[in-house]
C-alpha cells in the first residue's frame, strides 16, 4: 500500500503543468547544435531538461536535430523560462525556450517540439526537473509511434544488463529492469538489476540526494522488486551503472521486464 501510495503521489506531483519564471528575450542569432544557441544578445542559451544527439562522424541524428531546431527557431524572437538553475558553469542560460506566435495563439514550446519530433531525450537534472511530467509524456508519444531517434538502435531503451549496454559506457542512456536488491551500505544506496553486484547493472544513489525522495532512503529502498526506467550517464563501476541524484531520473513500469522483452523492444 505505502508503493502505491507513493507511485499515485508521484503521478500527481508530475502531472501538473509547469510554472515557470520568465527570463530574457530575443532573436535567435546562430543555433549551434540540437539543444543550443546564441541570442543576438550574445547570450549562450542550453535547452533545459533534453537532451539532443551530438553531432559526431558516422551519425546523422545530430545532424537532423540542428537542422530542426533551426527551422524552430533562427531568426525569430524566442522567450526564455526558468524552472530552477539559470546558468551552468560555462556562463550559458538553462532555459525552456517559447516562440511566440501571435495573439491568441499558443507559443511553440521547443523542448516539447524536439521530444515530440523524436528528436531528444529527457535529460533532467536536480537543479532543473520541474517539468517532467510534460517532457515525459511528449517523449513517450515519438517512442511509441517509433518517430526519430526511437527508430535507431544507439537511442532505444536497453535493457538493464550488461550485454544490452555494451557500446554504450561513457554516454547517456535509458534503460530498464527489474531492481532485484536493493540496499544501503554507509552513504550510499545501490539498486542491483542482478544477482552479481561485482557485474551486474547497478543504479547509484547518495546520501547527498536521499532527502529528494519524499520518504528519504525508505522510498528508495522500497523499489525493490519494481521494474522500473532509469536515465542517465552509463559509467563502468563493477559492471554498467549509472549515478541517480534525483527521482526524475527513475520512471515506474507496469509490466514485467522479461514480459515485456518478448513482445516490444521499445515501451
Amino acid at each position: 500500500m505505502k508503493l502505491i501510495g507513493l507511485l499515485g503521489a508521484f503521478v500527481a506531483m508530475t502531472a501538473a503543468a509547469p510554472r515557470f519564471e520568465r527570463g530574457e528575450t530575443g532573436k535567435v542569432s546562430k543555433v549551434l547544435d540540437g539543444d543550443s544557441f546564441i541570442l543576438d544578445s550574445g547570450l549562450e542559451v542550453r535547452l533545459a531538461e533534453v537532451e539532443a544527439p551530438r553531432v559526431r562522424p558516422g551519425d546523422s541524428w545530430g545532424p537532423r536535430a540542428t537542422r530542426e531546431l533551426e527551422g524552430l527557431i533562427l531568426g525569430k524572437k524566442v522567450e526564455l523560462h526558468y524552472d530552477g538553475l539559470r546558468r551552468d558553469r560555462r556562463g550559458r542560460a538553462i532555459a525552456h525556450v517559447f516562440v511566440p506566435q501571435g495573439l491568441g495563439k499558443e507559443p511553440v514550446w521547443v523542448q516539447s517540439d524536439l521530444l515530440k519530433q523524436g528528436l531528444a531525450r529527457v535529460h533532467t537534472y536536480a537543479d532543473n526537473r520541474r517539468a517532467i511530467g510534460d517532457l515525459w509524456q511528449a517523449e513517450r508519444e515519438a517512442r511509441r509511434a517509433g518517430k526519430g531517434i526511437w527508430t535507431a538502435g544507439p537511442y532505444q531503451v536497453r535493457y538493464a544488463t550488461p550485454e544490452a549496454l555494451q557500446g554504450g559506457l561513457n554516454s547517456f542512456q535509458l534503460m530498464e529492469g527489474k531492481v532485484e536488491k536493493a540496499s544501503q551500505r554507509g552513504k550510499v544506496i545501490f539498486l542491483n538489476f542482478g544477482t552479481d553486484d561485482k557485474s551486474d547493472v547497478t543504479a547509484i544513489v547518495p546520501e547527498t540526494a536521499f532527502a529528494r525522495w519524499r520518504g528519504g532512503a525508505g522510498d528508495i529502498l522500497a523499489l525493490q522488486g519494481r521494474t522500473i526506467r532509469v536515465r542517465g550517464y552509463v559509467r563502468n563501476s563493477n559492471g554498467p551503472s549509472v549515478w541517480v541524484d534525483h527521482p526524475e531520473q527513475i520512471e515506474f513500469i507496469m509490466a514485467p521486464a522479461a514480459r515485456r522483452q518478448q513482445t516490444n523492444l521499445k515501451p
